[in-house]
């Protein structure tokens, strides 16, 4: 019997839930960096009202055009599905990150400014 890969853990030290424990899954372990290029609804069809726009706004404005860690971005939430797209939840509407590999952190995207 083979024994199973271990999990390590660590410390978030970035954005609201600062201080917390997280699981690092094994592609997470060494940091690796995306820069978040979009923020869109995806497929979804979105009514046009004041919170979805101002949650759409906000989403904008904290990650469109940032590098982030991995890791950073799946402690605040967001669902890594590929080295392209994440899934990011906030106000009850999913919200799909459009990333694109880094080489580590930098500066925001001028166009996003």
């Amino acid at each position: 019997m083979t024994d199973p890969i271990t999990q390590e853990s660590y410390i978030v030290n970035e954005g609201k839930k600062r201080g917390s424990t997280r699981d690092v899954r094994p592609e997470a372990a060494h940091d690796r960096f995306y820069t978040v290029v979009r923020v869109h609804a995806g497929d979804a069809i979105l009514t046009d009202n004041w919170h979805t726009n101002e949650l759409l706004d906000h989403t904008r404005k904290n990650f469109q055009g940032y590098t982030f860690a991995m890791r950073t971005l799946e402690a605040w939430g967001a669902m890594i599905e590929s080295d392209q797209r994440a899934y990011y939840t906030a106000g009850g509407r999913v919200w799909v990150l459009d990333l694109e590999p880094a080489a580590g952190k930098m500066r925001r995207l001028p166009q996003t400014v």
